[in-house]
């Protein structure tokens, strides 16, 4: 029997086997690329990469993402037991773990594959913090480290950049929560992580107020002994050139002034990165190729 999609906040209630949802996407799995990925964060990386599963299609859809091509539904249509087969070869390659990126639409599919398969290795879902407490809960057993994003604490970037103003609520909420299914983070001898949270946020030129307040939300959820990864990697993707202030790349000013912000939360585990620009080194190709190769 179909059903209808609630699987994220946009509640589309679309019959996905018959059509596509707001995620653009229909109920069929199609992924971007799967490999083995080097530019996550340290303890999700690791030496041996971060099995990466880049699934295709969004429900948020923002202006400036710079995954914009796979967002907008780029890739190639795998069935479940594939899907359950690329965990294994990413395992079997040496992946640190399974990390499923913008995976929320496909949420059915991915506890049907690991029904077939269940990773050895802790599996991460690395999502755009728009997420329904109910999906949540339906992946709690399934899920080991939370990565989400953190991308608006205020309404008004949330309407302008990915038509959500409910964002900063559903995202608090969906954050709060992962904290409660992940209260502690468990890392291995190598220092890589095998339960937990890292909270994410990538800074918007122009938007610095948002990231403050970000910061001073994330620390009430995740503790000043948590993890939390402050992203200058910003550059105009999409449709970042329709919008003044994400028309050109972060200026290293605000990328400053963002870590000095971080550091009087009091935050200790902060992840930064470097100033240089070399934007595609974080984009991997997305041409639907799965290996147990590395990228980075």
């Amino acid at each position: 029997m179909s059903e209808k999609c609630r699987l994220c906040p946009r509640d589309c209630k679309v019959d996905r086997t018959q059509t596509k949802g707001v995620c653009g996407m229909p109920e069929e799995v199609y992924i971007g690329r799967a490999c083995r990925h080097m530019w996550e964060e340290p303890p999700i990386s690791g030496t041996r990469g971060s099995g990466t599963i880049f699934f295709s299609g969004c429900p948020l859809k923002c202006v400036y993402c710079q995954n914009y091509s796979l967002s907008r539904g780029q890739g190639r249509k795998i069935s479940v037991r594939e899907l359950a087969d690329i965990f294994k070869l990413l395992e079997d390659a040496g992946a640190h773990n399974i990390n499923l990126v913008t995976a929320t639409h496909y949420t059915r599919a991915i506890l049907r594959a690991m029904e077939i398969y269940r990773p050895r290795v802790p599996v991460v879902f690395n999502c755009g913090g728009y997420e329904s407490i109910s999906t949540l809960e339906m992946l709690k057993d399934a899920v080991d480290i939370w990565l989400p994003d953190y991308k608006y604490a205020l309404p008004l970037p949330a309407q302008e950049y990915s038509a959500a103003p409910d964002y900063p609520e559903r995202a608090l909420a969906a954050l709060e929560y992962m904290r409660k299914l992940a209260p502690r983070d468990i890392f291995d001898e190598n220092g890589v992580m095998q339960k937990g949270m890292i909270i994410r946020h990538l800074v918007l030129p122009g938007n610095l107020q948002n990231t403050f307040q970000v910061l001073e939300n994330s620390v009430k959820i995740v503790g000043r002994d948590g993890f939390f990864s402050l992203m200058g990697q910003y550059y105009p993707a999409g449709e970042a050139a329709k919008f003044p202030c994400l028309s050109s790349p972060l200026k290293p000013l605000e990328y400053k002034l963002a870590i000095s912000r971080a550091e009087k939360s009091g935050m200790k585990n902060t992840f930064i990165q470097s100033l240089e620009k070399n934007e595609s080194k974080y984009t991997p190709v997305f041409d639907g190729s799965v290996g147990g190769e590395i990228y980075g």
